[in-house]
């Protein structure tokens, strides 16, 4: 029954997590130049007066997207610094209750 309570954290996996999450918040703000580089291409007219609207729609989703990510990412970063805070008290603890016997 013991081993049903234990609580077991990957924290590498979280630490991955928030690596990627920040590649990924990256990523997202690098593509606020493209509007700019890909306008030659849409022609002219309606088609560029849509894609314009397109990627301006775009653009307010990809902040908050990014928001998201950030927000993501620090509740991460919390839980990993959490996690190993607690982890390394508690062997300290474990390690003073050893040397007193």
């Amino acid at each position: 029954m013991a081993n049903d309570s234990d609580l077991i954290v990957n924290v590498k996996l979280l630490v991955e997590s928030e690596s990627r999450l920040r590649s990924i918040k990256k990523e997202l703000e690098n593509l606020d130049n493209r509007k700019e580089d890909m306008h030659p291409y849409w022609g002219s007219g309606k088609i560029a007066d849509v894609m314009d609207d397109f990627v301006d729609n775009w653009d307010d989703y990809r902040k908050k997207m990014i928001e998201t990510v950030e927000t993501v990412g620090k509740l991460v970063k919390g839980t990993v610094d959490g996690f190993t805070g607690l982890d390394a008290e508690l062997a300290k603890e474990l390690r003073k209750a050893g040397k007193k016997k």
